[in-house]
This record gives structure tokens, sequence and C-alpha cells, in this order.
């Protein structure tokens, strides 16, 4: 049984000094942050519950907010809009009670262990669900299916708690529920199911979330429409998570902290089929997240085969992969890590921004002189064949690449021909 300790929100200065930032009113806060300081985790999350409608809560918002030295902004539409405050050092939102009653309010959340109310600012925590004893059980309980369904996040939201609360286990009435209703996930707002994932793959226990996700039929319909799941693969490599999120050693850790979130994604993109960057534009994941992620799950097979292969091909393969170089090897050393992948990190630290734009021998004009060649695809195949011979090693100056040249035209004499 978990230890919770009601002594950490009552001596929380950081809640003493929102509250008076507000202006002192009546409020609560909820959420996260009171589930995670009960378990004696940290949190910069806040939701405050206040009474009254946006209106009335405009100015112990806007007061707060120019206490934090930055803007409130309502976000949300008709019944369900909030204040959102944002600063580099926590994130607020505050929700109005509006017309709900705080038994209406704390009966319509998603789980119990995120329907603690503590008052502001030295409570008592207001539990009127066994959300703490479920807290100290290491229970994930759903209040009810009609919540899960009213919003169909919340399903995904079950296993990214078992990956961020370490021991916790699913109710099992809230798994059935969720297994019942996991088709809806495809009709899910998908930049929210896109925060939902990367949270959970980024936790220490990812490899419990997403074995969770499989088990409850929720990785498919979290899918983008083109995706093809490819559970075999995935339910082979969930060890992959572990490594990647530093709950298992990883080979090459400095490549996935030199890579953010991309190789996390690189995992469901590869179990998601491969799908391009583009496709998956809507589940609100950065440009270069995505660009790499796709990048790394494609070249996966390529990458586990080049590892062992020569210095020259592993050179070639630095080239092709371009800048997604440090997500491709974070993401294959964590699918099969006993292979040499160190010494393939040496190589980049070392030798890493030349191999992937190496600074050309000849001009395209030159080249297009030595093998009497206007410009066409003809010749750009020839500057991309020499490039590749300058990134293994065969060619390295301006007289190699002239010589180069004449044997390539020798040996492509067809293709060359005007």
């Amino acid at each position: 049984m978990l230890k919770v300790n009601n002594a950490a929100l009552e001596n929380d200065l950081l809640l003493r000094g929102v509250w008076e930032g507000l202006g002192t009113p009546e409020c609560h806060i909820t959420g996260g942050y009171v589930r995670d300081r009960l378990l004696g985790r940290k949190c910069v999350d806040l939701d405050l519950v206040l009474p009254g409608d946006i209106e009335t809560s405009a100015g112990p918002a806007r007061r707060l907010a120019a206490r934090l030295d930055t803007r409130a902004h309502v976000l949300g539409r008709d019944g369900n809009r909030v204040w959102r405050i944002e600063c580099p050092e926590i994130k607020i939102e505050i929700w109005p009670l509006g017309d709900l009653s705080p038994d209406e309010d704390i009966k319509r959340r998603d789980f119990s262990c995120n329907a603690l109310f503590w008052r502001l600012p030295n409570g008592p925590l207001d539990d009127r669900i066994g959300g703490q004893e479920d807290l100290e059980n290491g229970v994930v309980r759903a209040l009810s299916k009609q919540n899960l369904e009213d919003d169909p996040v919340r399903l995904v939201r079950g296993p990214r708690f078992l990956a961020q609360l370490e021991g916790f286990e699913l109710d099992p009435k809230t798994a059935n529920w969720i297994r019942s209703l996991a088709p809806e996930v495809s009709e899910a707002p998908r930049e929210r199911i896109g925060q939902e994932l990367l949270k959970l793959l980024a936790a220490p226990g990812a490899a419990d979330g997403l074995r969770s996700l499989l088990e409850l039929g929720l990785l498919e319909p979290a899918a983008p429409d083109a995706a093809q799941c490819d559970r075999d693969w995935i339910e082979c490599n969930i060890s992959a998570a572990a490594r990647l999120s530093g709950s298992a050693p990883h080979p090459v850790a400095a490549s996935v902290e030199e890579s953010g979130n991309a190789p996390h994604l690189a995992l469901i993109f590869r179990a998601w089929g491969c799908p391009d960057a583009d496709t998956v534009t809507s589940f609100a994941w950065s440009r270069s997240e995505r660009r790499h992620a796709a990048r790394a799950a494609a070249l996966l097979d390529h990458a586990l085969t080049t590892a062992e292969a020569p210095a020259t091909e592993r050179r070639a393969f630095i080239h092709t992969t371009g800048t997604a170089f440090p997500t491709a090897l974070a993401f294959g050393a964590a699918v099969q890590p006993n292979h040499p992948w160190a010494r393939w990190w040496r190589m980049w630290r070392e030798r890493g921004p030349e191999l992937v734009r190496p600074s050309a021998l000849l001009s395209g004009e030159e080249v297009g002189v030595v093998l009497d060649l206007q410009p066409g695809p003809d010749l750009g195949r020839a500057i991309n064949g020499l490039t590749d011979a300058q990134v293994r090693g065969k060619v390295r100056t301006a007289n190699g690449a002239r010589r180069w040249l004449r044997g390539y035209s020798k040996r492509n004499v067809q293709t060359l021909e005007p």
C-alpha cells in the first residue's frame, strides 16, 4: 500500500502563492497536481476551480497572470471555457464552476485519482469518490463508463497513468469499459491523442503503458486513418520503450537525449506501418519530431544491418539519414541493443556535419564538363554518385573526383549518351 501524504499540500508554498496571487478567493485545486503531490511527485500543471462563470473569474485570473508577469487568455467554447495562464515555471487553468454544484463537478471527472479537491490554502481534502483509497492501493479507476464515453481521449489516459504512476494497476471494471469503448478513440481529436501518447512514451513506465494500449485495443484506433497497426512487431519490441524512457539501460543514452521525443514517436510510427510525416500532422507533434521519427521508423531495418557493417557503409547511412541520424541510432539501439552502436555514435560526433553535407569537390558545372552533360537527370545522378563516393572515402580530392567521373562515364556509357 502506498503512503499518501496530505502534509505535502498543507505546506505547499506554490499553492499559497497562487492563491494569494488570485486575490485569496474561495478556490479549490484538483486534478493531477493534487494526485502527484499526495504521492510525493513533482507537478507544474495546476487545475483550479472557482465559483461563478468565465466573466466573474476574469479578475482573479488577470491578477494572478500579472503577478507571474504574463497574460491570461480564454480557451474553449460555450460552457467549457477556461482561463489559461502559462509561464516557464508553471501552467495554470482556471475552471469556473458555473451552474454545477461541487458534487456534480467532482462526479463528471475521468478517474478517481483526478477527482480529489483541495481547498486553498490549507485544505481540507474533499474526497467524495474514494480517490485517496485508490491512490493508497495503487488503482486507476474511472468514475463511470459514461464519463469515458463523453470524452474518448480519457480512454488513452488510463494507460498513460499506468506509465507515469509506478506500481499502479487498472481497475478491472474500468479495463472492461475501456475495451468496449476502444473504437471510439478513432473519433477523438488527434492533437489530444498525440499529447497523451507522447506523455505515455516519455514516462518511466512506457513499456507498461504501451502494453496496456495493446491489451485494451487502443493502439489501432489511435492510429492515423491510412496506417496498419503491426501488433506482432510491437509486442516483440515493447522492451524498446523501456530503453527509450530510461527505465532500462540504453547503449547510447546520449543519442536519446539529443533526439528529444522523436525516438519515442518512431516506436509508434513503426507499429503503425511507418506513416510519412505529413500523414500525422493532425497529432500536433512538432515538425522536426514527426520528420525524424518517420525517417527513423522507415530506415530501421537498414540501420540494424548497417550497425555491424564496414565504416564505409556506416558513413553512407549517416549521409542518407541526415540530421535524423541521432533519432535513427537511438531508435535502432533501443530495438536491438547488442549491436556496436557506440562506435557509430563516435563517428557521428566526430564527422557528422561533414558526412551529412560534404563540401563539393567539383561544382555541378565542372561535373558536366567532365562528362559532357547538360543539366538534367543524368547529371544529377552523376553528382549524387560522386557525393556517395566522397562520403564512403573513395574520393578525397578534385583530381580524384575527375578520375572517378571518367570511370563512371565508362560504366554508364549507355545511360549517358545524348
